[in-house]
C-alpha cells in the first residue's frame, strides 16, 4: 500500500487482485475502487502504485493490460482516467519518476524485457532500450532484464535480475549508462529493489544479501 495525500485528504492506496482500492487512513472506509486487471486468470498485479499530485499510475504485465493513469475526483470519491497504454507492462518493479518522467524496466518475461523512459501526464514513450535475454540460459545475463531501480543523489540506481549493478543519468533524450558491474555473489533471480540507507546499498537475490558501503573513508 502506498499513503497519500490527494486533494487535501488522506488516502491509502491499495493494488489488489481486481484493481486500485483508495481506503480512508481513520476508519479504513472505502473510498473509491478502480478495476484493473487482465481477464485471464493467471495473472496478478504486482506493483505499486505511483503518486504524483492526484494522479495515480498503474501498470501490470499480463496479456497486453499494460498501464492507465486514472486522476482522483476532488471529492475522493472517484477517478477518471488520463490515458492508457501498453507503453509499460510492469510486473513487478516500481517505476521512478523524476522531473515528469517515469524510468521503469517494462516486460513480463525475460525475452520481453526493456528499459523505457516514458512522460508521466501522457503516456508518450521518450526512448527505449532492448534488455531481453534467453529464460534460464545463464544465471548471470549481461542485460538488466525486468530489472529494478531507485532514485538517489540524482542517478538511477539499477539491479539486474541477474545481479549486474548499474548506475544511469536520467535523461528523458536517451539512456545514459554511466556505469555497470557484476556482483560476483549475485545471480538470478534478483527481483528485490536496492535499497540505500545511511549510504549503504543493499542488494538481495534469492538466497543473498549484500551490504555495500558507499560511503568515503572517514564518513
Amino acid at each position: 500500500p502506498v499513503a497519500a495525500t490527494i486533494h487535501g485528504q488522506r488516502h491509502i492506496l491499495c493494488v489488489m487482485r481486481q484493481g486500485l482500492v483508495s481506503l480512508n487512513s481513520t476508519n479504513g472506509a472505502v473510498n473509491f475502487s478502480f478495476w484493473f486487471r487482465s481477464p485471464a486468470n493467471d495473472s496478478v498485479n504486482a506493483m505499486n502504485p505511483v503518486v504524483v499530485d492526484d494522479l495515480i499510475l498503474l501498470s501490470a504485465a499480463y496479456y497486453k493490460i499494460g498501464s492507465v493513469l486514472p486522476r482522483v475526483k476532488a471529492d475522493g470519491k472517484g477517478v477518471e482516467e488520463v490515458w492508457r497504454s501498453t507503453v509499460l507492462e510492469v510486473h513487478w518493479t516500481t517505476p521512478i519518476y523524476h522531473d515528469g518522467f517515469l524510468y521503469a524496466f517494462s516486460g513480463r518475461n525475460e525475452p520481453d524485457a526493456r528499459f523505457r523512459c516514458v512522460e508521466f501526464k501522457t503516456g508518450k514513450l521518450m526512448w527505449d532500450r532492448d534488455e531481453s535475454w534467453p529464460p534460464h540460459s545463464t544465471p548471470t545475463p549481461p542485460v538488466y532484464g525486468r530489472g529494478s531501480c531507485i532514485l538517489a543523489d540524482g542517478k538511477l540506481i539499477a539491479l539486474g535480475e541477474g545481479g549486474l549493478l548499474g548506475l544511469f543519468k536520467p535523461d528523458t533524450q536517451k539512456c545514459q549508462e554511466l556505469s555497470r558491474f557484476q556482483m560476483p555473489q549475485l545471480h538470478y533471480p534478483c527481483w528485490a529493489a536496492p535499497v540505500l540507507s545511511d549510504k549503504k546499498l543493499y542488494l538481495r537475490s534469492e538466497g543473498r544479501l549484500l551490504c555495500l558501503d558507499l560511503g568515503r573513508p572517514g564518513d
